[in-house]
């Protein structure tokens, strides 16, 4: 396995790096990497979680302040440098990253934060796909409903018990939910019960309100507020294909590496990944993971 989702992150990174003075355009780029622009778009915003032509432009944006810094040489000289093609088009989109004109904080330099070099060294593999740490989130309230299964931990890495009752509920059972509040996404809730003793109940859902209607059969789940560390696996194939064997790696990674180095303060023990199919096709998949650290 070659990997060529993280090679083609790589190559793009590298390109947009030593070509940020040139006349950087979408088809250029996707073009060097020998990628289709609309895949290469895809796959650069669920790794970086900014839009490819934005991180060229914060990237051109960032690397202008050394000269604001160090060089004397007039704004309208530094944004001819950087490809915004006038003074006036740098102006606008540096107020718009940093909330101040280049010519202020020329004058009076203050911190700020910058877009540095994507890194893809915080990207580890994960089978076929990546994984990688997203971030923090304080997620609201909210609530799902579907179908309760009890799944034995040990036969569903055997036989991806789980994987089945959730692509059975996606194409079978979602559709009896009205109203639901993003009927693309999809929602695979775990709950750990305490004492654990070898299984978890998992419930495949959808997000509901109060406009669902919801089959009497189904369970309906409401979450607190929690702050959550999110995670996030990109693999080159269909979101059916998802399951436990290609999440052991971040599964291993959370549990070793990432829980050990952080405080939480729960009442109850649950994880839940989140699927966004309308960004999913059959040669690309992102998999949002969730995992609680305290309740608000």
């Amino acid at each position: 396995m070659d990997h060529h989702l993280l090679e083609t992150i790589n190559h793009t990174t590298e390109y947009i790096e030593n070509h940020l003075f040139e006349d950087l355009n979408l088809d250029a780029i996707s073009e060097h990497v020998n990628i289709s622009k609309f895949h290469l778009l895809r796959i650069w915003k669920g790794a970086t979680s900014t839009g490819l032509m934005e991180y060229v432009r914060r990237r051109r944006i960032a690397l202008s302040l050394g000269d604001l810094i160090t060089d004397r040489n007039h704004i309208e000289f530094i944004s001819g440098k950087y490809s915004f093609g006038s003074e006036r088009a740098y102006n606008r989109v540096f107020k718009e990253e940093y909330n101040i004109t280049p010519a202020k904080w020329r004058r009076n330099p203050t911190p700020l934060s910058i877009l540095d070099r994507f890194n893809a060294d915080f990207i580890s593999l994960a089978g076929e796909g990546l994984v990688f740490f997203r971030s923090i989130t304080v997620l609201p309230a909210f609530s799902i409903a579907g179908l309760e299964f009890i799944v034995d931990t040990t036969e569903n890495v055997n036989s991806q018990i789980a994987t089945q009752h959730g692509v059975d509920f996606f194409y079978k059972d979602r559709p009896r939910i009205m109203n639901p509040l993003e009927k693309d996404v999809y929602i695979g809730f775990t709950s750990v019960p305490d004492p654990f003793t070898g299984y978890t109940i998992y419930q495949p859902s959808v997000q509901i309100n109060h406009n669902s209607i919801i089959p009497p059969d189904m369970t309906v789940k409401r979450v607190k507020p929690h702050k959550y560390g999110v995670f996030t696996y990109m693999g080159p194939h269909r979101p059916e294909e998802i399951s436990a064997k290609s999440l052991s790696s971040i599964w291993n990674y959370v549990f070793q590496k990432w829980m050990p180095t952080v405080q939480f303060n729960l009442k109850e023990n649950f994880s839940f990944e989140s699927i966004n199919y309308a960004k999913c096709n059959k040669q690309y998949c992102e998999c949002d993971l969730y995992f609680p650290i305290s309740v608000l």
